[in-house]
């Protein structure tokens, strides 16, 4: 049995407006909502986190280094451009699919290439859940979430709600919910 694919991002929800799906501010995120940090931290804790080179040198940029009680995998072409102690390096999905077959979960972290990848209907490799916390507002910022709508079951795709929790705007910081969604059996 392969393992469970989960893709887990923060996406700016700001339809008809630049903003729309944002992820990315050069090596930031575009916003800092603590919640979502958490929420991210113990959805990941324990799993294998796959991310793409620019996106793992983003957690290095912002956080000093690898996220710990993780294992991190980094995808990328060129795997010499990627020497960081204790970190799992993989030329594709399938190396990584592979490498890691015994686990229950892995865990798409990002970015926006290694997301379409795993949400590409068409693709090797199918997400099975998609755990989204959507921002409102308009943001600055040049990274992309992939195309999705089409992919939620109220558009006719494959992946149904299965669990939303909202939070209101509060301390200068936007309103934003996570969204659990489930890919249809």
């Amino acid at each position: 049995m392969s393992p469970e694919i989960v893709v887990i991002a923060a996406v700016a929800e700001a339809p008809g407006t630049p903003s729309d799906r944002l992820i990315g501010d050069g090596m930031d995120l575009p916003w800092h909502l603590p919640a979502d940090l958490k929420r991210f931290k113990a959805l990941t804790s324990g799993w294998p986190l796959v991310m793409g080179r620019k996106t793992f040198e983003s957690l290095l940029h912002q956080f000093g280094g690898p996220l710990p009680n993780r294992e991190n995998v980094v995808l990328t072409r060129h795997p010499t451009h990627v020497d960081h102690p204790g970190i799992h390096v993989y030329g594709g999905l399938a190396d990584v699919l592979d490498a890691f077959a015994d686990r229950e979960r892995i865990f798409i972290g990002g970015g926006a290439g290694v997301y379409g990848s795993v949400l590409d209907p068409a693709g090797p490799v199918q997400a099975d859940r998609l755990e989204l916390t959507f921002v409102e507002g308009t943001f600055e910022g040049d990274t992309y979430f992939p195309e999705y709508r089409h992919l939620l079951a109220e558009n006719g795709g494959p992946f149904r709600l299965d669990a939303r929790e909202e939070h209101p705007a509060e301390d200068g910081r936007p309103a934003f919910r996570f969204d659990t969604y489930v890919r249809a059996a």
